[in-house]
């Protein structure tokens, strides 16, 4: 399981114009213009992501666990 999600604000050379851009890809391929409210939307996704990726760390530490206490 992974989680990418890259965020910036850029300049415009050209316009001194700024834009919101955020990737979710290893390789920024997705990256794009993005609006506040769709870049808090990818943060809700990615703070999801994180808790299931938690999850695994608990399921994993309570399976070491009992596996000790049937040795013990």
């Amino acid at each position: 399981m992974s989680l990418v999600l890259e965020a910036e604000v850029t300049t415009d050379l050209d316009t001194g114009r700024l834009a919101l851009v955020a990737s979710t890809d290893h390789h920024m391929s997705d990256l794009d213009e993005v609006s506040p409210a769709r870049l808090r939307a990818l943060v809700a996704d990615a703070r999801q992501r994180l808790d299931e990726i938690e999850r695994l760390a608990a399921e994993h530490e309570a399976r070491v666990l009992a596996q000790l206490e049937v040795a013990a």
